[in-house]
């Protein structure tokens, strides 16, 4: 994963990494901090795909693997690494959910 891919778009996007951090209701020293040690939580990465118009897979650098020269071994290494990345973070995002969908059901009551 490589999230500093989101400075170079927010620059493109109106308002720039502070207004980009406002919109995901986030302080923008916290946006900052997440892009420099390229770790967030899975529903900051997903709404900043949305605000910035972009598919989330562009800050997953799948290519990095470079199969061609690996041995067997460090292919089911990296494909396992890579496997694992992807449930985290789909567990990020299913947590964020839950949390979203007991919030709206406590709202309705």
């Amino acid at each position: 994963m490589d999230i500093s891919i989101i400075r170079e778009l927010a620059e493109k996007h109106e308002g720039g990494i502070k207004k980009l951090a406002s919109e995901i209701g986030m302080s923008e020293a916290n946006l900052h901090r997440c892009i420099n040690n390229n770790k967030i939580q899975a529903g900051d990465l997903e709404m900043i795909a949305i605000k910035l118009d972009v598919d989330i897979r562009t800050f997953f650098d799948i290519k990095a693997l470079k199969f061609d020269s690996l041995s067997s071994e460090d292919k089911n290494a990296g494909l396992l690494q890579l496997c694992r990345e992807i449930v985290i973070n789909y567990q990020q995002r299913d947590k964020v959910m839950s949390q979203l969908v007991s919030m709206v059901n406590s709202m309705q009551d």
